[in-house]
């Protein structure tokens, strides 16, 4: 006859072979109670995956700021993304910011991505950048918003004014005056255009 003892052992090993097999067969077959979405890259959103895993995502947002001459900026984004590697910085998609210049007009900066800097206020616009100002188109590959300094530096510009139209590698465009100063690479070229304000 077996012993109590033995029953018991055997009973144990019955019942921790079972908690294996059923541990086993649900680790295997559940996928969870989290699920994560696969992010694809598209077009419109070029910002990498990189960027955006593990990142906080936001719609529809809008960020104001106020410089000391009491110019206000205001940059609105479709989405919106937050890393918690760098919480200073928020990348944004399907951006549009504008400005009032001191003549009464209003400057306009489309781009499909931006990195908006909650600490110092720049801004990098980046992916199909077109600036309007009246008449005054300009397209650039990048374009970097400097807070403090009120100025946008552009590269790889194209500049249309009517029938005028104007290319360089570099320009500054003072968001203040509205004047713009287009520049070359090459020092021997120098400025390859130059636009003030009437």
């Amino acid at each position: 006859m077996i012993s109590k003892k033995i029953k018991a052992n055997l009973f144990l090993l019955f019942f921790f072979l079972l908690a294996i097999f059923f541990y086993g067969y649900f680790i295997n077959e559940n996928e969870g109670l989290i699920k994560i979405k696969n992010i694809e890259k598209t077009d419109s959103e070029n910002i990498s995956l990189k960027e955006k895993v593990g990142a906080t995502s936001f719609s529809d947002v809008e960020y104001k700021s106020t410089s000391k001459n009491n110019k206000t900026y205001i940059t609105r984004g479709k989405q919106a993304y937050v890393s918690k590697d760098q919480p200073e910085l928020i990348l944004l998609n399907k951006v549009y910011s504008f400005t009032k210049l001191n003549d009464g007009s209003v400057l306009h900066i489309n781009s499909d991505n931006a990195q908006y800097n909650k600490i110092t206020k720049n801004i990098k616009y980046y992916n199909n950048v077109i600036i309007k100002n009246k008449d005054g188109l300009i397209t650039a590959n990048i374009a970097n918003f400097l807070y403090n300094k009120n100025l946008i530096r552009l590269e790889n510009v194209v500049y249309k004014d009517g029938s005028s139209l104007l290319r360089g590698d570099f320009a500054e465009l003072n968001t203040i005056s509205n004047d713009l100063n287009i520049f070359m690479k090459n020092n021997n070229n120098q400025v390859y255009g130059q636009r003030k304000k009437n």
